[in-house]
């Protein structure tokens, strides 16, 4: 009997660094296949826990997920709630990790500083709204991070832990004597700054602190207690008479305007200057030409109360039409949209605006106001797939009366606030609610609905 051991052959292409995770034992496996799929990686995911200081188990949101190279194995954190993104996440770092080493995985991991530069903050949370459980959108991100920016270079301050309420304070007054120095008005001076508050506010929030705690950043929030209150101004419905002259000249934005001014004429230069400021990127507009796009943004804002990213990206199959009623149906999220509140809706719209909109159409696109796919900034929800349209139509609207003499106004969204007086006044401010996409009615009765006509009184009588 041979009792001599069996040498085991190792299989060719046999690694012996790459094994099963959490296996304990020397014994070689076979490389799975799918490694470089995401569905790989997402039954690979895991969530981690940890005790606070009450004894109590506490679950990271974000998913977790262990590698394995050159001999290593570590347990990696991915910056998103999201399962499906998670495992999107760790493909790609998971190819890095094969052509880069771990240094292309430690660095994403690496704990924020004790006291961050504002930059490294604004970076810090940008990576954390992705692990929240509701995210905001990216351009809301983006608003945040520049609001923040905008405020510190305000009050001088570069690292994050110096911004407190003296410095919020200090920014205030400096924003204020800049404002009242260009001769803007004092109620536009509050209202903006406000909006900056608010914005850079939002970089504080509770669910970002949690995970920026995680990263080894704990910071209180400094606008706590800070007043960020508006000079709120209701809403002024336009006079029926503008209302009336907008609907009569709409035919010229889809036909072309033949008495409009020649755009390269001198005329036009120090009339456009004269009514609109200095905004020359708007002068080679030719209103003698077609402008369907700005038409079906001007269907859509005033027959249908859409925002502007709503126009931007609303789709023909968002049109709908069965039994004589004619909607258009907003999705809570698409490949390159996603609505302000993350909510979709239904609004019904009348037979003559979903006819016109087809009438406005000139051009194989799947977009309503025309226009390729988008790409970039755009396609990441970062700005707008067609601004020009929506300077067409401003300046249009601008130049009928709405908003005149305003450089920094937004006609077109005043068309929207339009919309929602006419639905509050005529069905109430529940629908007017519903079809705007608020989700609270106090923002709707606060700027969105004013009354367009009393009511016809009839109660009162006098009995004989």
């Amino acid at each position: 009997m041979n009792n001599e051991r069996k040498v085991l052959r190792e299989p060719t292409g046999y690694n012996p660094i790459k094994r099963q995770d959490n296996d304990k034992t020397a014994k070689p496996i076979r490389v799975r296949s799918g490694m470089g799929t995401v569905a790989y990686w997402r039954a690979k995911l895991f969530r981690n826990s940890y005790r606070d200081r009450e004894g109590r188990t506490v679950e990271i949101p974000e998913y977790y997920v262990r590698m394995r190279h050159d001999g290593q194995t570590k347990r990696v954190r991915l910056h998103t709630s999201d399962k499906d993104r998670a495992a999107e996440e760790a493909l790609r770092l998971a190819e890095r990790l094969e052509s880069e080493g771990w240094h292309a995985v430690t660095s994403g991991q690496a704990r924020l500083p004790a006291s961050p530069t504002i930059d490294e903050y604004c970076d810090a949370y940008a990576k954390a709204t992705e692990g929240m459980p509701k995210p905001p959108r990216a351009i809301s991100v983006a608003t945040y991070v520049r609001s923040l920016k905008q405020l510190c270079a305000l009050a001088g301050v570069k690292q994050i832990r110096d911004l407190d309420r003296n410095a919020i304070g200090k920014a205030g007054e400096v924003y204020r004597a800049q404002g009242r120095k260009s001769g803007r008005k004092d109620p536009a001076i509050i209202n903006t700054f406000a909006k900056i508050l608010r914005n850079a506010a939002a970089c504080f929030s509770d669910k970002a602190r949690e995970v920026l705690e995680r990263n080894g950043l704990k910071l209180g929030n400094p606008f706590e207690g800070v007043e960020r209150s508006q000079d709120i101004r209701r809403f002024e419905p336009l006079k029926p008479e503008l209302i009336d002259r907008i609907m009569a000249d709409a035919h010229l934005l889809l036909m072309g305007d033949p008495n409009a001014m020649n755009p390269e004429t001198t005329a036009f230069a120090t009339e456009h200057k004269k009514a609109h400021g200095r905004l020359p990127q708007w002068r080679d507009i030719d209103f003698r030409k077609p402008h369907p796009d700005a038409y079906a943004a001007l269907l859509l804002a005033y027959g249908a109360g859409l925002r502007a990213n709503e126009i931007d990206k609303a789709r023909w199959e968002w049109l709908q039409h069965k039994d004589g009623i004619f909607l258009i149906q907003i999705p809570e999220e698409e490949a390159d949209f996603k609505p302000k509140g993350g909510e979709g809706r239904t609004v019904r719209i009348q037979a003559e605006v979903f006819a016109a909109l087809h009438r406005s159409r000139v051009e194989a696109s799947p977009y309503i106001i025309g226009g390729s796919e988008t790409t970039g900034k755009a396609a990441r929800g970062l700005a707008y797939r067609s601004p020009l349209t929506f300077r067409k139509i401003n300046l249009w609207l601008r130049d009928r009366g709405v908003e005149k003499g305003k450089s920094r106004g937004h006609p077109l969204h005043t068309l929207r606030k339009q919309y929602g007086s006419v639905i509050a006044t005529h069905h109430g401010l529940f629908h007017a609610q519903h079809l705007l996409g608020h989700k609270s009615p106090v923002v709707t009765s606060k700027y969105y609905a004013s009354p367009t006509a009393s009511p016809e009184m009839t109660h009162f009588k006098i009995v004989p």
